[in-house]
């Protein structure tokens, strides 16, 4: 029996269902691509193997009913385990595609090895295909179709790509162009299966079809492949809207971020008075120029970037070559640089400018351009230029002058602190102070310096140590410096020395003693007759008391208790003769002032106690008033016995000669303030007619052998012990002297 060739026909209804299937799969290809190119990492890998896998589908579902649409006139089943191996084809064949178009970019050897695999890809899934037919009849190919549609495979596939590439960007909506390139792609790719559908003949043949694993589809199988390949690629375009609309989302969020950065970065600039450019080192052209940069160079940002031609202009003459050699250099050795120099505006203005550029080398290490930031510094140049005056100026000034930060290192020293400390200017900045001039503070450091920062000020004495090792005693004035921000950036210290003074101050204040002992032995000459009577008393009765005690131990029957008593006595008119001698040698003692607590009532008796025969020698009574709850004072005891001494002598020659009473009255009493108050007042000759100041002046007296220094010295040992001294006229005749000190309780404050 010949052969007959089976003449088959085409179902066009779903003909136009494979090309529908076939533009619906291009469409989800471009958005799968999008998707795959905006992810990273992991993300990447799923969104890659799930869009492959969607795309497959699609591609193959179009293959099979586009199988399905050719009606022959004899029954035709499929192998299902090849059709499964031809949908593994077709998603093998996916996952090319897509990994080629989500590149960055896309060459011409990746976009022809690319369409390349993708056609051989598709191809094979359609070959593949047809071998799962099982019909009873003999199928052949003409070779030249075949070729011819794995030809048209390779060519679709290229132009897929390359719409794919183009379109994958779309961000938002379905997209004109992306829907056009998916009309494009979506007719372009069953050219290839109806070529080789076209290259296929069928033979009837006798032998009985292979219908092991062999299934028929019936229109309803048609429809479930449809139906489940729409809702593969549905659910597969809707995945994509979604994750496009939450990275569009996010896009916006960091566009917001970087917008506010930007906003920042813009504020920072123009507070730091900083702008920032780049430029390309091939032409010189501009790449970018911050809104700053264009204020500092006074250039209009809504022109065409200045050339690099215009910058070189814009630059002061007499700095062009410096600025041009800096770049230079950098060009030729590929590293940064750094350089200050003027720039001159069309208004004749005069801007100082630091600039620092930063190379961009590409990935064969050529140098491309360079990142630059450029700083306004004309303020701190003009800063400099005074303090360069302000320095000239203190140079000229006798007082040592330095600056040091707030580390302590010094940054300016004037002339005047070479002179005085032996190191020059050279050799002192950049030191820490305290340890080049190993420095010794009144107080801890810290007490110091939190006075400074709470006042702004300090000032005390400094020993300091000069270069040639002799020690040096300084008045020191410190003084924070503030910057714009009111933070602390340095101390100006300027310094005077007063060795020299101290010393004279020492000197003179050893005099003072030395002249105040020696009015205190002049004044005890004067009284030897009545200190010695003094003396005389406890002795005569200690004499008379050992002469008693002898009677009664000699008698024949000797009395031990009156013995006893009168050697009891012998020892308290011992002891009192030693208290005045005690009393007496310290106020002829020299040395260094002692301050401890001490009794004023006790003074005041310790010397009328003294000076008592004296004040009887004249016929002069003495009174006493002193307070009972008197607080004690913190002073040196022989220097308050000394003006008690004066005082006292003082009255007592007052009323010599005078007739009528005669009467030395001391009183003690409690004062305001915390005070103790002393008054030593008499019935002489009074005050003389001139300013009672006057008697406290040096060398000042009314007495025919007095020296004029008594009042003197007492009054500055008063003052010294923070209280004060002066005199008045009693009533109806004499003088009251008063004095005032300082209780332990106001002391301590």
């Amino acid at each position: 029996m010949a052969a007959v060739d089976l003449i088959g026909s085409y179902n066009y209804a779903l003909v136009a269902l494979s090309v529908l299937i076939a533009m619906f799969a291009s469409y989800a290809a471009l958005d799968l691509a999008g998707r795959v190119t905006a992810a990273g990492g992991w993300t990447r890998a799923v969104w890659l193997l799930g869009g492959a896998g969607a795309m497959g589908t699609g591609i193959w579902s179009m293959h099979y009913i586009g199988m399905l649409a050719f009606v022959l006139p004899i029954p035709v089943a499929y192998h299902w385990p090849t059709v499964l191996l031809s949908l593994l084809a077709a998603i093998l064949a996916s996952v090319v595609p897509l990994g080629v178009v989500s590149r960055q970019k896309m060459s011409v050897f990746r976009a022809l090895a690319g369409s390349v695999l993708m056609g051989t890809g598709i191809a094979s899934m359609h070959y593949i295909g047809m071998a799962a037919m099982r019909l009873p009849a003999i199928c052949q190919f003409n070779s030249f179709l075949v070729v011819l549609s794995v030809v048209f495979a390779v060519l679709i596939s290229l132009g897929a790509l390359w719409i794919t590439f183009h379109f994958r960007d779309e961000k938002t909506g379905i997209g004109r162009e992306k829907l056009a390139g998916a009309v494009v792609m979506g007719a372009a790719i069953p050219v290839m299966h109806y070529t080789g559908m076209a290259a296929a003949s069928f033979t009837r043949s006798d032998m009985p079809a292979d219908l092991s694993h062999a299934v028929s589809i019936s229109i309803l199988g048609t429809t479930g492949i449809a139906a489940v390949t729409f809702v593969v690629l549905g659910l597969a375009s809707l995945t994509s809207s979604v994750d496009r609309r939450f990275a569009a989302q996010t896009l916006e969020l960091q566009e917001e971020k970087l917008q506010r950065s930007e906003a920042y970065l813009a504020e920072a600039q123009r507070l730091t008075h900083t702008g920032s450019w780049a430029w390309r080192v091939a032409g010189g052209d501009a790449l970018h120029l911050s809104e700053e940069w264009y204020r500092i160079y006074g250039f209009d940002p809504e022109n065409a970037p200045p050339a690099f031609e215009q910058l070189l202009q814009r630059t002061h003459p007499e700095d062009r070559a410096k600025w041009k050699g800096a770049i230079d250099r950098a060009i030729d050795l590929k590293s940064d640089y750094e350089v200050e120099f003027r720039i001159l505006l069309p208004d004749a203005t005069t801007k100082y400018i630091h600039t620092v550029g930063h190379p961009v080398l590409n990935a064969s290490g050529d140098l491309v351009q360079f990142v630059c930031s450029s700083t306004d510094i004309t303020e701190r140049k003009r800063a400099e230029e005074a303090l360069r005056e302000q320095a000239s100026l203190l140079n000229l000034t006798h007082d040592s002058i330095f600056v040091r930060d707030m580390h302590f290192v010094i940054t300016y020293w004037n002339r005047a602190a070479e002179e005085l400390y032996g190191w020059m200017a050279e050799e002192a900045v950049g030191k820490v102070s305290h340890q080049l001039l190993r420095t010794v503070f009144p107080v801890p450091m810290d007490e110091i310096l939190e006075e400074l920062l709470r006042t702004g000020r300090w000032e005390g004495e400094l020993g300091r140590t000069k270069a040639d090792g002799t020690r040096v005693i300084v008045a020191s004035r410190w003084s924070l410096q503030r910057d714009w921000r009111h933070q602390p950036v340095a101390i100006l210290e300027t310094n005077n020395d007063v060795t020299e003074r101290k010393r004279a101050a020492e000197t003179l204040r050893q005099a003072q003693a030395d002249l105040a002992y020696i009015a205190r032995v002049t004044t005890m000459g004067e009284l030897t007759a009545s200190l010695a009577h003094e003396v005389n008393q406890p002795i005569a009765a200690a004499v008379t008391n050992a002469n008693t005690c002898l009677r009664w131990l000699t008698r024949d029957q000797p009395d031990v208790e009156e013995a006893r008593a009168a050697a009891m006595r012998i020892v308290k008119d011992g002891t009192r003769a030693g208290e005045i001698i005690s009393r007496i040698r310290l106020l002829f003692k020299k040395g260094t002032s002692e301050r401890e607590l001490v009794d004023v009532n006790e003074v005041i008796q310790e010397m009328i106690v003294l000076l008592r025969s004296e004040a009887m020698r004249h016929s002069i009574s003495i009174r006493t008033e002193l307070a009972a709850d008197l607080p004690q004072v913190m002073g040196d005891r022989v220097q308050l016995q000394q003006v008690m001494m004066n005082l006292t002598v003082n009255s007592i020659d007052a009323m010599k000669d005078v007739d009528g009473t005669r009467e030395l009255a001391v009183r003690s009493q409690r004062a305001e303030n915390k005070q103790v108050l002393v008054f030593v007042s008499d019935t002489g000759v009074g005050l003389p007619p001139q300013p009672v100041e006057q008697i406290f002046n040096a060398f000042f007296t009314t007495k025919p052998h007095g020296t004029g220094m008594g009042l003197r010295i007492s009054r500055s040992i008063i003052e010294s012990h923070g209280g004060r001294l002066w005199a008045a006229d009693n009533s109806p005749r004499g003088a009251s002297f008063c004095f005032t000190l300082p209780t332990k309780a106001e002391a301590d404050e």
